[in-house]
């Protein structure tokens, strides 16, 4: 007994130990992007402060002169309590004085001061530490001589990106061609203010050979708009050269949003025959974009990214593995767009990427509308093509369920012993919007493509991404919500359904569908109906959801309708929508869910005249026969078998049930789900002072 306690003392210390090493303290510097728009000090009135240095793009190359943000990032640290933070200097540009704002706190910043290598370290708990490095350097431009981003390696990215509207914003602001507005004379608005985010690392203070400071070097930032109309904005005559004119050659190279305003001044870059690849930068954080993109007043579109949820995913160590890519990892959906056979995943490499702008968009051409990465999905996991969706099947990529129901219902048998999760995962809009892969009962469900992909020319974009307004900012809603302080984005709607206009539940069902009682809104109806098939279907206590696990294989032992019942289950709720991308195939699977289950299914919601019982078929029957009744108004209504002796041999319906046609089935099963013999039954119908019967044979 001794010898044991001393063995299970040393495994408990080595658990203990292995405890202490899981919640060990780590640390890692991370490099934070700035916006405008997060710099506003009064964000009602969009102020954003009129000191220098005040955006960044979270790249590890900037400009010189320019401040860097950082943070120590303990994410992952277990329990530990973080209790000191310090910051300091590794090492820095000879003859530099950059200094920290503050040594002590999570969040810190200084200015690169001098062109050159930043080595930076944080220390938490006065004992564990990370370091970074971040590089200042000066513009380039996008000339193609000496030195500039269009010679060399980048030519053919140079010739797909002078297509794009960064490439052309600005020489068609400043030459009248931006905003015409025949109240003005046709002229074209523009302002200060565009400037800056339409040229290359705006900072008229730092002389970095960034376009602000250039100009500012000749005065033409305070004398491009003299003698021009103003109006709110300078109104500039349509096609006017003699601003574009009087910029020199080094100042037209960066008067656009050219290669360094999206990763960094290509100074270092540019040294040694092309091969510093650390001096310039490179990354999906949505940081970059929102250096304009969430920019005040006019330009507040990142604002709605960050609140989505692409903005915030949680980033974790799932998605370092491939089978969440391409759609967890910004990373790697960006491979799979260029080349969706062979995508070259790199493993963690790819990991916990966002979802950021430059994911969806592609910044270096104008293939596609909005400079999107593709406009195609191939096909559903079911091998159905889709060929409607427009701009929308950018989203079906990922959009859509990760399994075909092929593969996991019809080719699992005997049912039970399937693998865990049991379902289509969690995204399953483009399958119920095409009406694909939910389980269809032998075909007696039909494929229903949802009249709401007909009559939208960008399916998802069309309602997920209406405009919206956010004080003078109007953009396309990138948060893709489809509501906003209780006001449902319900105009896309009303073109079909006058009375929707400010609520999704304005659009009633046409029957009660769930058979309550009553009426409802028609998302309220399919959440009932949801709602009953979950209570037909095993439960899981530790989730309270119906089983989809492994170790549930028992809970649907040679049950194929439970399994087929899971599947439609969170087909439906994982769609997210209550039934709006797709009403009639929402409904009909639904319904054919509880009734394979049940045995009861309704088949026509239309009231009938009068109650009735039809002759079951096939007659005879083995195994199964179907038995069809109508009830012409909301009912308790009971449907038994006996035999010839009257005998109870079971119940197939004990229920109140809502006007409407129904179909029941029998298996040839008593109540105790033993089978019967050959031979004649008679079944029989009641519902309040109704009935009727009639005889079948079961013939072995």
């Amino acid at each position: 007994m001794k010898r044991l306690a001393i063995v299970c003392l040393v495994l408990l210390a080595a658990g203990i130990a292995a405890s202490v090493d899981l919640l060990a303290q780590t640390v890692n510097v991370t490099v934070k992007p700035l916006s405008p728009g997060r710099r506003s000090v009064i964000p009602a009135a969009y102020s954003a402060p009129s000191t220098v240095n005040n955006v960044a793009t979270g790249l590890r190359v900037v400009g010189t002169g320019m401040r860097v943000y950082l943070s120590a990032d303990t994410a992952g640290s277990g329990t530990t309590t973080v209790s000191t933070f310090a910051w300091s200097f590794v090492s820095r540009p000879t003859s530099s004085t950059a200094s920290f704002v503050r040594t002590d706190t999570i969040f810190t910043s200084f200015i690169a001061d001098l062109a050159g290598q930043y080595i930076v370290q944080v220390t938490v708990n006065g004992t564990v530490s990370d370091v970074d490095t971040i590089r200042a350097s000066s513009y380039v431009g996008i000339g193609s001589g000496a030195g500039g981003c269009g010679s060399g390696c980048h030519a053919a990215n140079m010739t797909a990106w002078a297509t794009t509207p960064h490439a052309l914003v600005f020489k068609e602001g400043i030459t009248g061609n931006l905003e015409n507005d025949p109240a003005h004379d046709n002229k074209g608005a523009y302002a200060s203010g565009c400037i800056k985010c339409h040229t290359t690392g705006w900072e008229p203070t730092v002389n970095n050979g960034n376009f602000g400071a250039l100009a500012a070097q000749t005065g033409w930032d305070t004398t491009w708009y003299k003698g021009l109309q103003f109006d709110g904005d300078y109104w500039i005559p349509k096609d006017t050269m003699a601003l574009w004119d009087a910029l020199s050659a080094a100042q037209k190279n960066v008067a656009t949003i050219g290669c360094e305003s999206c990763h960094g001044p290509g100074g270092d870059h540019m040294t040694g025959a092309y091969l510093m690849k650390s001096g310039i930068g490179k990354s999906l954080d949505a940081g970059v974009c929102m250096q304009c993109h969430d920019a005040p007043k006019k330009h507040r579109l990142g604002s709605y990214w960050a609140a989505s949820k692409h903005g915030t995913l949680p980033e974790g160590g799932h998605t370092s593995q491939n089978n969440c890519y391409p759609c967890h990892s910004g990373a790697a959906f960006v491979k799979f767009a260029a080349n969706r056979l062979s995508p070259g995943y790199a493993g963690a490499a790819d990991g916990n990427m966002p979802i950021g702008c430059s994911v969806c968009h592609e910044p270096h051409g104008n293939a596609n509308p909005n400079q999107l990465r593709t406009v195609v999905v191939d096909s559903l996991m079911n091998g159905y093509v889709p060929t409607l969706g427009g701009k929308g099947q950018l989203c079906m990529n990922c959009h859509r369920g990760r399994y075909s129901v092929n593969a996991k219902i019809t080719a699992v048998a005997p049912y039970y012993g399937w693998g865990d999760r049991f379902y289509n995962h969690y995204s399953v809009q483009a399958d119920m919007l095409f009406g694909q892969n939910g389980y269809q009962y032998g075909g007696t469900v039909a494929s229903t493509q949802s009249v709401h992909l007909t009559v939208t020319a960008n399916s998802c974009v069309t309602c997920h991404m209406q405009t919206r307004t956010n004080g003078s900012s109007v953009h396309s809603n990138h948060e893709m919500t489809m509501d906003s302080l209780g006001v449902d984005f319900a105009g896309v709607c009303t073109q079909c359904h006058a009375e929707v206009t400010t609520s999704f539940s304005q659009k009633m069902a046409k029957s009660d569908l769930d058979g309550d009682g009553t009426i409802e809104p028609f998302a309220t109806e399919v959440d009932g109906l949801l709602a009953k098939l979950k209570a037909k279907l095993p439960i899981d206590p530790a989730t309270g959801e119906p089983v989809n696990m492994k170790k549930d294989s028992l809970a649907v032992k040679n049950r194929p309708e439970l399994i087929q019942g899971v599947w439609n289950y969170y087909y439906v709720k994982n769609d997210f929508s209550h039934g709006i991308h797709n009403p009639a195939y929402t409904v009909a699977l639904l319904n054919a869910s509880i009734g394979a289950i049940t045995g009861v299914e309704r088949v026509d919601p239309t009231v009938p005249a009068t109650f009735a019982l039809g002759q079951n078929y096939p007659n005879p029957f083995n195994p199964t026969t179907e038995i069809s009744f109508s009830v012409p108004q909301r009912s308790a209504v009971t449907l038994e078998v006996f035999d010839m002796l009257g005998k109870h041999v079971s119940t197939l319906v004990n229920d109140v049930k809502d006007a409407g046609s129904y179909r029941a089935t029998w298996s040839g099963l008593d109540k105790n789900g033993e089978h019967v013999a050959s031979g004649i039954y008679i079944y029989r119908l009641q519902s309040g002072m109704f009935t009727a019967s009639k005889k079948m044979v079961l013939l072995k």
